[in-house]
């Protein structure tokens, strides 16, 4: 019986190689920047449509600034399988990256990668599923997010609450160039820091000349020292701002900062010492403030997601395919989940390169393969004593 149900899925993937190509096609032609709501609602329509016979009641999150967030699910449940996809991409409505162009064996796009090729694994999975009466008595939720990209500034409320229900959790990032699975991720916080000084006339006899730049120029050294601080540890200064002219000393500038770890009792000591820097005003009448703005806890890989590798391995020999893994110093939704001890592995998407760039693109034999790895890899799942 499983043997005729995992061949079933097989065929009903092979069908619809084309159909699932024109929706990936058509979900990255629909621009969704992250603060393009609108763009990422018709995303969210998009894949909602292929869903409703699976999920006929979905639940939606309204948010004011981004999309919507959805979840949906086979029903309520403590214990589900969480699947986990977000809609948004770094690429704003300007910008001159739009549109799908297939070179050979690649699909170049927006969000090819990261992540709506994954959102299309997922569908075409769970639609085999269903087609192949691989369902039940299976109990999935997916959410379905719109500001991962930002730092799911407006969504982690909403993974920090669901996380409880899930017995594992798979998130379909894109796999790495070789098909990696990832089994850990670094953590991550976005934050800001703001100096202040006084404004004055460049030629003004007043003495003490309290510049903010000046200000902000000697926290940008100090944060970026801290590099290799523990290991893995990455801090980056990536935006500045401030300042009316070079007639005028600056009263007020700013930067944006990303910091990443590998391990997560690192984030304490790492966040108490950049404290201390800002606390040290270098010139008199400066002063600096910092604000957290987003923050993503690592991902480690414990031994109960060593356990759903190994099940995730077996449904590979399956399918003749082999699975590398890797520790990916990018976050992800998932890192909510594994960090409160949820075994979770990502990069079920299709192999993709050279994301949030203009050359962004996946290869597309993987995304076929990829989706027979998720639809079997589920069977396995609701097999097993995960649920």
């Amino acid at each position: 019986m499983e043997t005729k149900l995992r061949a079933h899925v097989l065929e009903l993937i092979d069908s619809w190689e084309k159909e699932q190509l024109d929706f990936l096609t058509a979900l990255c032609n629909q621009n969704s920047y992250t603060f393009h709501k609108r763009g990422t609602d018709r995303v969210a329509g998009m894949v909602l449509e292929k869903l409703e016979d699976i999920f006929p009641v979905p639940r939606t999150i309204e948010q004011s600034t981004v999309g919507d967030h959805h979840i949906l699910k086979t029903g309520e449940s403590t214990k589900a399988v969480y699947l986990l996809g977000h809609m948004d991409t770094v690429f704003p409505k300007d910008h001159p990256f739009q549109r799908c162009r297939r070179i050979g064996d690649w699909l170049e796009g927006p969000g090819t990668a990261d992540m709506k090729g994954g959102l299309a694994v997922m569908v075409y999975a769970l639609k085999a599923l269903r087609d192949s009466a691989g369902f039940d008595p299976m109990k999935i939720s997916l959410i379905l997010g719109s500001d991962e990209e930002n730092g799911s500034v407006t969504s982690q409320k909403l993974y920090e609450w669901e996380r409880k229900n899930a017995s594992i959790c798979l998130v379909s990032e894109c796999a790495g160039e070789n098909g990696e699975i990832v089994i850990s991720r670094n953590g991550k916080a976005g934050g800001r820091l703001d100096c202040k000084g006084r404004d004055r006339h460049v030629g003004s006899p007043t003495e003490g000349k309290a510049s903010a730049i000046l200000e902000l120029a000697h926290n940008i050294i100090a944060f970026e020292a801290l590099n290799g601080m523990f290991p893995g540890v990455r801090v980056n200064v990536g935006h500045i701002e401030g300042g009316l002219g070079p007639g005028t000393v600056p009263a007020e500038a700013a930067f944006s900062f990303d910091l990443r770890w590998e391990k997560e009792e690192h984030f304490i000591p790492l966040h108490e010492r950049i404290e201390e820097i800002v606390s040290r005003p270098r010139q008199p009448h400066c002063s600096a403030r910092l604000t957290l703005l987003n923050h993503r806890p690592a991902l480690p890989c414990t031994r109960e997601t060593q356990k759903a590798l190994s099940l995730l391995q077996q449904s590979a020999e399956e399918l003749e395919q082999k699975i590398p893994t890797e520790h990916r110093r990018g976050t992800s939704d998932g890192n909510y989940f594994g960090a409160a001890g949820v075994p979770t592995l990502d990069g079920f998407g299709p192999v993709g390169i050279k994301d949030h760039t203009p050359e962004e693109r996946i290869f597309l034999p993987s995304l076929k393969a990829r989706t027979a790895l998720l639809a079997f890899f589920l069977l396995a799942v609701k097999n097993s004593s995960i649920l």
